[in-house]
């Protein structure tokens, strides 16, 4: 209720009006207020990037209009959403932080400088591993989602240089490496939203894409990190050195992002498996394999490629029964294909 009161001075009258205290059941809530605290609320399991934010700039118009205000209550509904929206985008910041960068630290981790073999120690390895170091090839794929920022993804594996022209590389690597949706009874499709990237020994890179991906769903493909890779002749069909159960033989290639690894031991079976039109050998191997190694090489104890490591036993089943497919196959597989396209 309003009370005014007259005083009058010389010959004019001034009119002053004062505000009496209002009942607080006169008052009404300040509309902004509560909709600050509701969405503050809602930002807790909603995205509070978005919910938050608009609760803080709520809250603040609602504080700046009750203060001073006798008609209007809800400063601490005001201060609540204030406070809540401020917790929701704090916390949903740190969320992302751990979700968002993981995707990249995975595999980008181990292609900074210091992660690449160290060029004396790579000199210094025997003739044979050292070939096979020097072939190896550390891919990186990125899957760019939308938006980027959040739904990108990064993906690693191994692969081998099979030849080279005015520096312009031909990579032998898995499919699964290069194209992290393959399917096995899908037909090849390029996903226009993976990146690949070639890393070498010596610490140079390369931007790649797929040249081939071979037919009837095969786990092989070729990437390209140059514009005529027709140029790169594949190697010719030759017979390699024949694989029997107990040859020593080794790997090459980048498990768990740990970059240009050896690791030794021997073959323990020889596999048959049939795809399509193709009927493949498959050289099961109690070498140490691991996430990562997909795509790299499997050679004999002289250095001679041998296979194309595959998959492995799922570690939590099984230990030591990984496979590889042979070298000498895929040459078929390829020849073949590109004979059938002529």
């Amino acid at each position: 209720m309003l009370d005014d009161s007259f005083r009058g001075e010389n010959s004019g009258h001034d009119c002053q009006t004062r505000y009496v205290d209002l009942d607080p059941a006169d008052r009404r809530l300040h509309p902004l207020a509560l909709w600050s605290f509701v969405l503050a609320l809602l930002g807790i399991p909603l995205v509070g990037l978005i919910t938050g934010t608009i609760a803080v700039l709520l809250a603040g118009a609602a504080l700046g209009q009750i203060t001073g205000n006798p008609f209007f209550r809800g400063r601490r509904l005001a201060v609540a959403g204030l406070l809540i929206g401020l917790a929701d985008i704090v916390l949903w910041v740190v969320l992302l932080g751990f979700i968002v960068p993981k995707s990249y630290s995975v595999a980008y981790r181990s292609v900074d400088q210091f992660s690449f073999p160290a060029p004396n120690l790579l000199g210094r390895a025997p003739a044979h591993i050292r070939k096979a170091l020097e072939a190896n090839v550390f891919i990186v794929v990125e899957r760019k989602g939308w938006p980027a920022f959040i739904n990108s993804e990064s993906f690693s594996g191994s692969g081998v240089i099979l030849g080279e022209n005015d520096g312009q590389f031909l990579i032998l690597t898995n499919r699964h490496v290069v194209d992290p949706a393959f399917s096995r009874n899908e037909p090849a499709r390029e996903d226009p939203r993976n990146f690949i990237t070639a890393y070498f020994h010596d610490g140079s890179s390369r931007t790649a894409y797929i040249w081939w991906t071979a037919p009837d769903g095969l786990d092989l493909a070729l990437v390209a990190t140059g514009p005529n890779p027709a140029a790169i002749p594949v190697p010719e069909y030759e017979r390699t050195t024949e694989v029997e159960i107990g040859d020593k033989v080794f790997t090459v290639g980048n498990p768990h992002e740990l970059s240009w690894t050896y690791t030794e031991g021997a073959v323990s079976g020889i596999r048959e498996a049939s795809k399509g039109r193709f009927h493949l050998r498959i050289i099961q191997t109690q070498t140490p394999i691991n996430q990562g190694n997909s795509g790299g090489g499997l050679y004999s104890a002289d250095g001679t490629l041998i296979g194309i490591v595959s998959w492995t036993k799922d570690k939590a089943q099984a230990e030591g029964i990984s496979f590889a497919i042979m070298y000498e196959d895929f040459l078929a597989v390829y020849n073949k294909d590109i004979s059938n396209e002529q």
